[in-house]
């Protein structure tokens, strides 16, 4: 009974129990390497873990097999109005802040080759984790939206959609257009 006591008493700890902390999943992923990929109307830097699928004259689906992610990418010439497509992305966004945390807009700007464009990122459970446009302002309007084919969980998805961003940036950054 004495032993039983002593245990008892033993076994009893002032110590405070906290909440276990909120984390994301620890993935590492090797350093992306790029191809250019090429058609009538652009230039783009392909990564090496994306398979091309459903390629058309205007748009091409990028499939990360290994992430099961794909990069929906779209051109078309800047017809009526620049201010009508980007109004048109936008719209494309707004449908997702129903489930989204917060949409993050990243302007992007290259005075010597006459590029602008924003890339947006996704936050929380939306079906889109990414989208980005990138234009001339006169001719050329290219689009890409980053989605997963699984069920969005933001905490799950975070660095998968991290590492699929960088991507985006070089695409954005590194594009070049073809004059017809």
């Amino acid at each position: 009974m004495v032993l039983l006591m002593v245990f008892i008493i033993a076994s009893c700890s002032n110590a405070p129990i906290y909440p276990k902390p909120k984390a994301f999943l620890s993935l590492s992923y090797q350093k992306a390497h790029y191809s250019l990929f090429e058609n009538d109307y652009y230039t783009l830097p392909i990564p090496s873990k994306a398979q091309i699928l459903n390629e058309t004259s205007k748009s091409i689906e990028l499939f990360y097999p290994e992430l099961n992610a794909s990069v929906y990418i779209n051109y078309a010439p800047v017809t009526p109005s620049l201010e009508e497509m980007v109004r048109g992305i936008e719209q494309k966004l707004s449908e997702h802040q129903i489930k989204a945390t917060a949409i993050v807009a990243y302007p992007y700007e290259e005075v010597r080759d006459s590029k602008v464009g924003v890339l947006y990122e996704i936050k929380g459970n939306a079906a889109s984790a990414a989208q980005f446009y990138v234009t001339d302002k006169k001719r050329h309007f290219l689009n890409g939206a980053l989605y997963f084919n699984i069920k969005p969980n933001y905490d799950s998805i975070y660095p998968t959609a991290q590492y699929i961003i960088k991507d985006l940036r070089e695409m954005i950054s590194q594009v070049s257009w073809k004059t017809p």
